[in-house]
């Protein structure tokens, strides 16, 4: 659930979930470790919906354990305080909430994304909604039983014409046969398109954009010519008085120095043959030296449907209203 500012109604939107089936809010954590922890205890308990409520402005939601969630059926940890292993079932809905949020590494084919836009300067002072005060109206336990006897009639009578699914909704790996039946739940009562916005979500992956821009600026420099990371990392030292050829977009350090040629290598043997947009690494070894080499390829004019290049919009939304 993203916004572009605070106000816009994030919290009030994950509520009406989490009520109705119970929910335990969260702070987001960048520690690997205390993420897992946190999911394993959260997980021991009765609640529906998980929320990481207020995340920091512009932050980026990459982990590998999230990710690891999002897609097992169950979930598998060793228990506080003990050696014992415990397993759960991974039947909630996992909800964060922030302005101007990112994702990074796998999170964004894994994430449906809420945007709320209220495109004005203070959208706390909004008035005339059809039900005012929401935050606390859904508080009230009739007015949660009230909110919920609605869902079930949608769904009972989505049944009684056949449940139709949508063939319409882009593919979601793992997740398509979920987004067709959910698509088809929505459209057969009057709100198509759902996903959308995906071609803007993949515009929010900083992992997919920031090694766009890295193979784009590598092309720029060596074309498709044959290098080693040696090579490249010797090339990200400028000569004094002569500008920066990689424009500051060469991985670095967390002290900014260019990393060195073991971990810049380690680091484009995971890219080998991933697609970033309309440009893909390519590697062989050569046998002369039995070094590995790179080189960036682009695609063929024509095979770049599919692609999306870094902060280009394929798809526009009219901003006032949410998309999902």
């Amino acid at each position: 659930m993203d916004a572009t500012m605070p106000g816009s109604g994030k919290t009030i939107l994950t509520s009406c979930i989490g009520l109705l089936v119970g929910q335990r809010v969260l702070t987001w954590t960048d520690s690997e470790d205390e993420l897992r922890k946190s999911i394993t205890t959260v997980l021991a308990d009765q609640v529906g919906a998980v929320v990481w409520d207020n995340l920091v402005e512009g932050t980026v939601i990459n982990s590998a354990g999230l990710a690891r969630l999002i897609t097992e059926r169950t979930w598998t940890d060793r228990r506080l305080g003990s050696n014992t292993a415990a397993t759960f079932t991974n039947d909630r809905i996992w909800l964060a909430t922030g302005n101007n949020l990112r994702v990074g590494g796998d999170m964004a084919s894994r994430s449906v994304w809420v945007r709320l836009d209220p495109d004005c300067p203070h959208p706390e002072a909004r008035s005339g909604f059809s039900i005012p005060n929401l935050d606390t109206w859904i508080l009230d336990p009739d007015n949660q039983a009230t909110v919920l006897h609605h869902l079930l009639v949608l769904v009972v009578d989505w049944c009684r014409h056949g449940a139709p699914i949508s063939t319409a909704v882009p593919q979601m790996r793992q997740f398509t046969r979920w987004a067709q039946y959910l698509g088809g739940f929505l459209e057969h009562h009057g709100v198509p398109s759902f996903l959308g916005n995906i071609a803007d979500s993949a515009d929010l992956d900083d992992d997919a954009n920031e090694w766009a821009q890295f193979l784009h600026a590598w092309h720029g420099i060596f074309g498709s010519r044959h290098v080693t990371a040696r090579d490249l990392r010797v090339h990200a030292e400028p000569e004094p008085g002569l500008p920066d050829p990689w424009a500051g977009i060469f991985p670095t350090t967390p002290t900014g120095r260019p990393i060195t040629v073991k971990s810049l290598g380690r680091r484009l043997t995971g890219q080998i043959g991933r697609w970033r947009g309309n440009i893909v690494l390519r590697s062989a070894t050569d046998t002369h030296t039995n070094a590995r080499t790179y080189w960036v390829q682009l695609a063929e004019a024509g095979d770049t449907d599919d692609h999306f290049k870094p902060g280009e919009s394929l798809a526009a939304a009219d901003p006032s209203q949410p998309t999902v």
